[in-house]
């Protein structure tokens, strides 16, 4: 059986870490695989030529804040796992530094 493949969907900003524009990277292990995205309260991205991202038993994914002239803000994680194979479009947040993202995925 191959590894599982996390298919990105879209990320929705409900709140920015300041109220204003975020500028966004989402990354794994420490490798950026999107971004930097510029995002405010109510906006929507879209992972539309994100590559299918493989990974083993689980997958975490990180998204950071850079603001100019201060140091990257973790504002959370998310973990996709292989049990969530085949079981449609899913959703989970990104909580930290006051705020609030959605990651919509699939896993495949």
């Amino acid at each position: 059986m191959s590894d599982p493949l996390a298919k990105l969907i879209s990320l929705t900003a409900h709140q920015t870490q300041n109220g204003g524009t975020d500028k966004l990277v989402l990354a794994r292990d420490g490798i950026e695989i999107e971004g930097p995205i510029s995002m405010g309260t109510g906006d929507e991205f879209d992972f539309d030529k994100q590559d299918l991202v493989p990974f083993q038993q689980q997958l975490e994914l990180v998204l950071i804040a850079e603001h100019p002239g201060q140091g990257p803000s973790n504002l959370g994680s998310v973990i996709i796992r292989a049990d969530e194979l085949n079981r449609g479009q899913l959703t989970q947040q990104f909580r930290g530094g006051g705020a609030l993202y959605d990651l919509a995925y699939k896993v495949i």
